[in-house]
């Protein structure tokens, strides 16, 4: 059962990510044409700025889930009730906390904004998004409960139906108006049905839920969420400090035209971290059950499989991009849309260290590994702004980016190994990094080779990009079937995971 749900939320998974990223590219082109860049730089900003407000939330979500597990396995209808009562009532604070903490942020507004005087309306969009930062957590707490129970395939429709009639309509708004305010306040309609939707699933598929009468969390499960929660908001603070800040310093120090610029290229690394993630969380739920039922070293061996595939899902794009993305941009946007070549360089770099971080986070969370490191995030994150306003000042938006790279070293990508490691699989850490060494080693090889034959292609037409893409593609393939084909966790990757979807589609 654990192996047939990751299977189903993982074609789910893929198939929204198709209908996003064809769509997503499409829109970001027609909103640059009509719209212009600086907003395009407005939605990444405001879009950092409020996710300080999620900070109320604090990681609560995930705690959430992990108590889940227990009662959806023993079918334990009262306390699943319970937990959904407590939940739902939690973010109805929360989501008031939002409210008036984007209220206080609102007057300051103005100083994260720099050659910003041709906007007009930004207070307009201001509340418009502070009202999408909110509308989610009405239906968060059913979201919780359809994760932890590993039936995300189950909303597959939905989210389609959502990607493919929100874009369409901004597109048509775009093309036909050019009015970026209706072109936000459609986004905020589907934004409400698409969650007015998940809960009526939801409902369907958890009737129970549905009571008047009053359930209590018994005092321990209380206690562990409260402790839980506390570690996994220095975590979120930690997390916001890291991810949500780069844009707040290149448009305060750079320009706010500079972050749509870059919002460009992270346009294309959000799509390839959310095909990294999702794909992987598509296992997640299956390694928390997992982790609750089998030995340490099942799990191990079922880590390194995921492992595995989380490099090759990671290094794939990142090799592809590093010969084809600037080309693409060009022929998509223009080339007065470029960065530097250096700037490029450590946006790859760093997709690349966040990407391998995915599957070791996973089952570090799905172990309830929580409080060991609960400050660790907030170091990293401080780091992470002080270097960011250091070297802005040198390098501009290329020292904001090179300070996430040395902040993520610092603390991140070896403390959550070591923390996994050491709790779940009890065994050394260097196995991990002997194991991560030589799969970088690898594609620094595939793309060195990969780099060679592409640069014997010097035109930037679309059909020499896609011979290029599909070089840098091939290249690494080739060389993975040679050294993983026979390997443990690829044959059990092959005949648990991909063989059985074959069959399956065959037989249908």
């Amino acid at each position: 059962m654990r192996t047939d749900n990751s299977r189903k939320n993982f074609i789910a998974s893929l198939s929204i990510m198709f209908a996003m990223t064809l769509l997503g590219f499409v829109t970001r082109k027609v909103f640059v044409d009509n719209i212009g860049v600086q907003y395009l730089g407005l939605n990444g900003l405001l879009l950092n700025i409020l996710g300080v407000v999620s900070l109320l939330e604090g990681g609560f979500g995930t705690s959430i889930v992990y108590n889940l597990y227990k009662p959806l396995a023993e079918k334990d209808e009262p306390r699943i009730i319970a937990l959904i009562q407590l939940y739902r009532k939690i973010y109805r604070y929360i989501s008031l906390g939002i409210l008036i903490m984007g209220l206080a942020i609102y007057p300051f507004l103005d100083v994260f904004i720099k050659d910003g005087d041709s906007l007009e309306y930004v207070s307009i969009v201001f509340f418009i998004f502070l009202f999408n930062s909110i509308v989610p957590y009405f239906a968060a707490y059913k979201w919780s409960l359809i994760n932890a129970d590993q039936k995300q395939y189950k909303l597959a429709a939905i989210n389609l139906g959502y990607q493919i009639g929100v874009n369409l309509t901004k597109l048509a708004i775009l093309y036909y108006t050019k009015n970026y305010i209706l072109y936000l306040l459609l986004e905020s309609l589907f934004l409400v049905g698409y969650n007015v939707a998940i809960t009526q699933k939801v409902n369907r598929l958890y009737s129970y839920i549905k009571t008047k009468v009053r359930y209590e969390v018994d005092k321990s499960t209380r206690k562990q969420i409260i402790t839980n929660s506390k570690a996994l908001f220095l975590h979120s603070l930690g997390g916001y400090l890291m991810h949500s800040t780069g844009n707040i310093v290149i448009s305060s120090f750079v320009s706010i035209a500079v972050v749509g610029l870059y919002s460009n290229y992270t346009l294309i690394t959000s799509y390839i971290n959310s095909l990294i993630t999702q794909t992987l969380n598509s296992f997640s739920e299956s390694v928390g059950n997992l982790i609750a039922t089998e030995s340490d070293s099942r799990v191990n061996e079922v880590f390194n499989t995921i492992f595995l595939l989380n490099f090759i899902i990671v290094s794939l794009p990142v090799i592809i991009l590093s010969n084809t993305i600037n080309p693409f941009i060009v022929w998509w946007l223009g080339s007065e849309y470029l960065l530097d070549a250096a700037t490029v360089a450590i946006i790859l770099i760093n997709l690349y260290i966040m990407g391998m971080r995915v599957s070791v986070q996973i089952f570090k969370v799905k172990s309830g590994i929580f409080t060991q490191d609960r400050f660790s995030p907030l170091i990293q994150g401080c780091l992470n702004i002080i270097l960011s306003l250091i070297l802005v000042q040198f390098w501009g938006i290329t020292g904001v980016l090179l300070a996430f790279t040395i902040s993520i070293l610092s603390i991140g990508f070896w403390q959550f190994p070591y923390l996994v490691y050491r709790h779940t699989f009890k065994k050394p850490l260097r196995l991990y990094f002997i194991r991560y060494a030589k799969y970088t080693l690898i594609a620094l090889i595939s793309w060195a080779v990969a780099y060679c034959l592409c640069h014997l292609i010097s035109n930037n037409s679309l059909i020499d990009i896609i011979l290029k893409g599909m070089i840098s593609l091939i290249t690494p393939v080739l060389f993975y079937y040679l050294i993983f084909g026979k390997t443990e966790e690829m044959q059990r990757f092959l005949f648990t995971y991909i063989k059985p979807m074959f069959v399956r589609l065959l037989k249908k």
